[in-house]
């Protein structure tokens, strides 16, 4: 089952389903998604939410003070994880789907954690739980609700963030080390709150866990040629490069690593190009040999 549809469903599971003809008369329950849909972690999350809405729609809908309702999603485009869009987009995108859409709820977004922070004051504002499903990896999100949670109580993220990345990408680079002997770490990242933080933070324990950090590279959003952060790998003879994008322009990265004949395990913490499904045919079968440690794999164990 799809994280998306698994959280709906655990949503609705303590509701009791009714017969269907008693729902139409009611009015819907509406769930507002700003996602940013021309990305991986927009238009993943939008199929979900409408999968795990018309599976629950089929059942009759849920039960709400014991009348019937039915659910109905609204999705906008934020645009927040193109490059050069301002924040400010992504929070119109938000007050529309509250003010002309009438949500009741908002979940998935906005994606990018400087459009979400942004948010959560409107979303005090208007009195409206959100549940971030996706992206937002900060840790400055549940630092600001811990720090005034009266103003931000309606602010939910159900995922993790980039320190908890940090410690599971270690425990990978841990065994790589014991069974291969590798110490030379090169970092890539991506000019954006979560990828700087976690490049900074990786950097860190990196170099307490006695690694060799050869270099930190950082990209800007849109970027398309990183040949010289990976030539700068290649002649420190880096073993490992880890990279932190959520941008598609990441499969370009992975083409000029083949192309340059890098000799350096590409290792992703977020790794757009690599999550996606067309991954394979948009290298030209280059990224044979990249890792990716997947962050979206949903809030349930999974292998």
């Amino acid at each position: 089952m799809k994280k998306w549809t698994r959280w709906m469903v655990l949503l609705t599971a303590a509701l009791i389903f009714l017969p269907a003809g008693q729902a139409l008369a009611e009015k819907p329950i509406v769930i507002g998604a700003p996602l940013s849909t021309a990305f991986l972690y927009g238009w993943d999350a939008e199929r979900g939410f409408k999968l795990a809405v018309d599976e629950i729609n089929a059942k009759g809908g849920v039960d709400v003070g014991g009348k019937k309702r039915m659910l109905k999603v609204e999705v906008i485009d934020t645009r927040d994880l193109e490059p050069g869009v301002p924040v400010s987009e992504a929070l119109l995108a938000v007050e529309k789907l509250i003010l002309d859409k009438k949500a009741d709820f908002i979940l998935g977004g906005p994606v990018r954690s400087e459009a979400a922070l942004a948010a959560m004051p409107l979303l005090n504002k208007y009195k409206k739980v959100s549940i971030v499903t996706t992206g937002v990896l900060t840790p400055k999100y549940h630092a600001m609700v811990a720090k005034e949670y009266d103003k931000y109580k309606y602010c939910f993220r159900i995922h993790g963030e980039a320190k908890n990345l940090v410690g599971e990408m270690f425990a990978n680079f841990g065994a790589l080390k014991e069974k291969h002997g590798f110490n030379n770490l090169f970092i890539i990242a991506q000019d954006v709150s979560h990828a700087r933080g976690a490049a900074k933070v990786m950097k860190a324990v990196a170099e307490k866990k006695g690694w060799n950090v050869t270099g930190v590279e950082i990209y800007p959003t849109g970027a398309t040629d990183f040949s010289m952060g990976l030539l700068k790998a290649k002649k420190t003879k880096s073993e490992i490069i880890n990279i932190w994008m959520d941008m598609p322009e990441s499969a370009i990265l992975l083409k000029q690593w083949y192309e340059l004949k890098i000799p350096a395990l590409p290792f992703g913490s977020t790794l757009a190009a690599a999550e996606q499904p067309g991954f394979w045919k948009a290298t030209n079968g280059k990224g044979e040999y990249t890792l990716c440690n997947v962050v979206n794999a949903g809030n349930a164990p999974s292998n």
